[in-house]
């Protein structure tokens, strides 16, 4: 029985994160910045807003819930609450984003509209897990692996877990905004 309790919480934790952008995570740190190029201060301060909108994301989202109660009801509860936190981390970094506004570098427009698409994806998968999950009849282990099942189908289509911040640093006068970034290097715990 502990071992399906493993596998469950596996499973499950793996399925919620892996539709969460780096960004809130930090698992993706900025690289030291070019000694002899530096970021435009306004591109820094953009940067800066964004860092933000994931600060206030992460901040709300929490640890993900501890599965292998007695109840797998409780489990799935536990779950569908993690889900409304993610999602309201995902609303936070879109609106941190968009209240940004779009970044004073040239042609960062399209990496900005693919950043948001990205954000706007996830966040959806996130929702029709979340609803999957709290209507899932969880009675037994087996209903709670059935619904597992469901979200790991669901979160499996996410085109590109790296978030908005990775599709951001594909554009290099955006690279360097952040690498150069107080706010984004306290988000990330780095320095440079």
């Amino acid at each position: 029985m502990n071992r399906l309790h493993n596998a469950v919480r596996v499973s499950v934790v793996a399925a919620l994160l892996s539709c969460l952008p780096c960004a809130v995570l930090g698992c993706s740190s900025p690289t030291q910045a070019s000694p002899g190029r530096h970021a435009d201060p306004a591109a820094v301060r953009w940067a800066d807003t964004v860092c933000g909108g994931v600060a206030a994301g992460s901040a709300k989202l929490g640890t993900p819930p501890a599965l292998g109660n007695a109840n797998p009801a409780s489990d799935r509860d536990a779950m569908v609450g993690f889900l409304d936190r993610l999602t309201a981390a995902l609303d936070d970094m879109g609106h941190g984003l968009t209240a940004a506004g779009q970044p004073p570098v040239a042609n960062a427009k399209s990496t900005v509209d693919k950043a948001l698409s990205s954000l706007r994806e996830s966040r959806n998968k996130v929702v029709t897990v979340r609803t999957q999950m709290s209507q899932a009849k969880v009675t037994d282990q087996a209903g709670l692996r059935q619904a597992v099942s469901a979200a790991d189908t669901t979160m499996s289509g996410l085109s590109d877990p790296g978030g908005p911040v990775k599709d951001l640093k594909a554009d290099p006068d955006l690279q360097l905004a952040f690498d150069e970034s107080t706010v984004c290097q306290r988000v990330y715990g780095t320095t440079s």
